[in-house]
């Protein structure tokens, strides 16, 4: 291989064995690739220790400290982050080693389109429309960091930033039950960070509000309805399900003093 500069991609897990090979089989060309464990009770760190390019960190924080951490810890010209349920393909990889092979000093960072998988089966409109999923992935060691405020944030990072061509499968939310694992992660997190002033509950009408056109945005706008039932409820989810789960909980720390409910525990 004629001479390049170095890439590092930093991958957050936690329980991921039945879907890590595959984003790291897409990732063996990589000077390195660090994955931040959140101590794992599956095989996760076993199947990360099979690659010979992959370092495994293990570290308790929100995912995005993981992340940062991840950061830190590149030695590398480039970073990448990515997730365990995320699959580079063969063009987008042909891309990147483009750039490290010729990078344009103009730019710092890259954007990454993607394909959205919801409930196993790829969105084309609605909550997966192409235009709407390209995310910043690829940066120049030390232009970027999350803040850490929420876990849906954007990363700060230092631009201009170009779009790479070819794009990452994202196999999220394979069924509802899981989506609602997750949102139930996602949602006891957010809160968790707020003051008692912040958790203060919107009034009904308002949220109310926000749902109904979060569902018009991602079911009308986007026109998720191209996608038939896939677009609805995933419209339905992504939309008001989220909303009206996040406001309740704000509501519910807020009333017991800012305090967090510890879940019931139910066999």
């Amino acid at each position: 291989m004629s001479a390049r500069q170095t890439v590092s991609v930093v991958v957050p897990t936690y329980n991921v064995a039945p879907i890590i090979r595959r984003c790291l089989d897409s990732l063996t060309w990589a000077d390195a690739v660090l994955v931040v464990d959140m101590f794992s009770d599956d095989d996760t760190v076993a199947i990360c220790k099979e690659y010979a390019n992959v370092q495994v960190f293990q570290r308790k924080d929100y995912i995005f400290a993981n992340v940062n951490y991840g950061l830190d810890q590149a030695t590398t010209d480039w970073v990448i982050r990515l997730d365990s349920d995320e699959v580079l393909n063969l063009e987008l990889q042909a891309s990147i080693q483009r750039v490290l092979k010729n990078p344009d000093p103009t730019i710092n960072g890259y954007y990454f389109p993607s394909v959205q998988y919801i409930f196993g089966e790829p969105m084309h409109y609605g909550v997966g429309l192409p235009k709407h999923n390209e995310r910043k992935c690829m940066f120049r060691r030390g232009t970027a960091r999350y803040e850490c405020k929420t876990e849906h944030e954007d990363i700060t990072a230092q631009g201009p930033f170009g779009v790479l061509a070819g794009y990452y499968e994202h196999f999220t939310n394979h069924t509802v039950s899981e989506f609602v694992r997750k949102m139930n992660y996602y949602t006891d997190k957010d809160v968790e960070r707020q003051s008692g002033a912040e958790l203060h509950p919107e009034k009904p009408m308002r949220v109310w509000y926000r749902a109904v056109r979060m569902f018009i945005l991602y079911y009308f706008q986007w026109q998720g309805y191209k996608d038939g039932y896939l677009g609805f409820y995933s419209s339905i989810v992504r939309g008001p399900l989220y909303v009206f789960t996040t406001e309740a909980k704000r509501w519910e720390a807020w009333k017991n003093g800012g305090a967090t409910p510890v879940s019931s525990q139910r066999s």
